[in-house]
């Protein structure tokens, strides 16, 4: 909860304005007894994550079952890590996908992995947010959604990953707020007139704290992921 209180004085008069704000932050709280299944697909999934060298090589498709509870997918989850123990140790692994209607969905290294090489079917897993970023390499980067050309002055379409577990929940340009365009944590800009690459991308974390990048900072690459 965060509290502002802003003070005039106006013909002699003290008047005093009380604004009250909350950000509420995605809990790392662990959910248990997740319907689990196996995903066997090579794909870069509903993400689109970037080509790039990553630190963790397992993703899973995550879904919007009530067991998920606050995990339940959405595009800001993209990217992040979560911690997954299906009974044979706990495994950091990559959301790349989404898998609504059902619950964890493990592409069949992690399911291999998870599950001491069970064969292919339904278990039951618990999950938590981690903190580990899935990149190899530190602190936040600014990347452009794989399929969306950087040179297109007209539309910018930027994310920010690797943020060590902070979710983003909004970014703007010039206070002018970008959009979702799919399942993807990607934010979408196009204003009728070019955006220069000199302009800055403010990313709004969870908690109300901010990140700001210029556009010719935010890297591209054509090519996206793949998982399996």
């Amino acid at each position: 909860m965060i509290q502002i209180i802003s003070f005039l004085t106006l013909f002699g008069l003290l008047i005093a304005n009380y604004v009250s704000a909350t950000w509420p932050k995605t809990s790392n709280d662990q959910v248990s007894g997740v319907h689990t299944t196996h995903h066997g697909a090579h794909e870069a999934g509903a993400c689109e994550l970037p080509k790039s060298s990553y630190a963790i090589s397992y993703s899973v498709a995550l879904g919007n079952i009530e067991s998920l509870k606050h995990l339940k997918f959405r595009s800001e989850l993209c990217g992040h890590v979560i911690q997954i123990d299906c009974g044979n140790g706990p495994l950091d692994v990559v959301i790349t996908n989404s898998n609504l209607g059902g619950g964890l969905d493990l592409y069949a290294s992690t399911w291999k992995r998870l599950t001491n090489d069970m064969s292919p079917g339904v278990t039951s897993c618990s999950a938590k947010l981690s903190t580990r970023n899935a990149f190899n390499f530190n602190g936040p980067r600014c990347y452009y959604k794989p399929d969306s050309p950087a040179d297109n002055e007209y539309y910018r379409n930027v994310g920010l990953l690797n943020t060590n577990g902070r979710i983003v929940t909004s970014a703007t340009i010039d206070n002018r707020s970008g959009e979702h365009r799919g399942t993807n944590p990607f934010f979408a800009f196009d204003f009728g007139r070019p955006i220069s690459v000199d302009k800055q991308v403010v990313f709004t974390f969870e908690g109300g704290e901010t990140h700001a990048v210029h556009l010719r900072d935010c890297e591209y690459q054509a090519n996206k992921q793949m998982w399996s």
